[in-house]
């Protein structure tokens, strides 16, 4: 596509006519009208202004890249840091940033409806907003989704909300009961060190569990389940046997979970 047909098709699809572009980079409509049907040729000032009025970059406008990239010279410095910042994450974060922007766009714009309604409201007080991720794959016995990648949604928590909580996580069943119920969310501190007694979220062999960390006398991994009616899905680990486990991170609850009676039975 030559530079003529580039102006035209890009003011085109901007919704101006040739007297709005002329007007926009300060240009009469005659020279428009010639750069399109290529009787003249914009100087090197005009290609410049044209790429701004129709939001490109000078490379595409002269057909020197094949990609309508919009032109980032509009951006502040710190729009610029947040869109490099952006390409370089990975799926999971952008996923993430995605998701906080679409909060934060819907809380602006509730919050200006509530002003356009209230005009004498000069501002509005409000608590700083926290978002966690929360893992919509549940977590108990069996369940074969990490941690790790898209299945999440942004939550907006409150202060009855652990400060140190990275994450929260449904749990599925009653392997914990009293401490944690079928249907409960749990909020989980990540890359934590855990203490026999602690309970976390564990990974093992690419099955997830809520259970309670304990070591044997010969050092096995035993996860518990803290009911004693459900000892039956307490998960062994030989530490010999070289199983994949992963941990991540330490449930945090209000109160101590005391190692089930029924280990200590013969």
């Amino acid at each position: 596509m030559k530079l003529n047909q580039r102006i035209h098709s890009l003011r085109i699809k901007c919704g101006l006519t040739q007297k709005e572009l002329g007007e926009i980079i300060g240009v009469s409509v005659v020279s428009i009208g010639g750069w399109e049907n290529g009787t003249r040729k914009p100087s090197a000032e005009a290609v410049i202004a044209l790429a701004k009025a129709l939001n490109v970059t000078t490379d595409y406008l002269l057909g020197v890249t094949i990609e309508p990239e919009k032109d980032t010279s509009l951006l502040s410095q710190c729009e610029k840091t947040l869109l490099s910042n952006y390409r370089v994450l990975d799926r999971h974060g952008r996923k993430a940033v995605d998701t906080l922007c679409i909060i934060e766009k819907s809380r602006v714009e509730s919050e200006s409806t509530v002003r356009a309604k209230q005009p004498n409201v000069v501002s509005v007080k409000r608590d700083s907003a926290r978002y966690i991720p929360r893992y919509t794959t549940p977590s108990a016995a069996g369940l074969s989704i990490p941690l790790d990648g898209d299945d999440f949604e942004m939550i907006l928590v409150d202060d009855t909300v652990p400060a140190d909580a990275d994450f929260a996580v449904g749990i599925q069943g009653n392997s914990m009961y009293p401490y944690i119920h079928d249907g409960d969310t749990v909020y989980v501190k990540r890359d934590t060190e855990l203490s026999i007694g602690d309970v976390g979220i564990f990974c093992v062999d690419g099955a997830m569990y809520c259970k309670q960390y304990y070591l044997d006398d010969d050092r096995n991994l035993v996860l518990l389940s803290a009911n004693p009616r459900l000892k039956h899905t307490n998960v062994f680990v030989d530490a010999e046997s070289g199983t994949d486990v992963r941990c991540y991170g330490k449930v945090l609850l209000d109160c101590r979970v005391d190692l089930p009676d029924y280990i200590y039975e013969d």
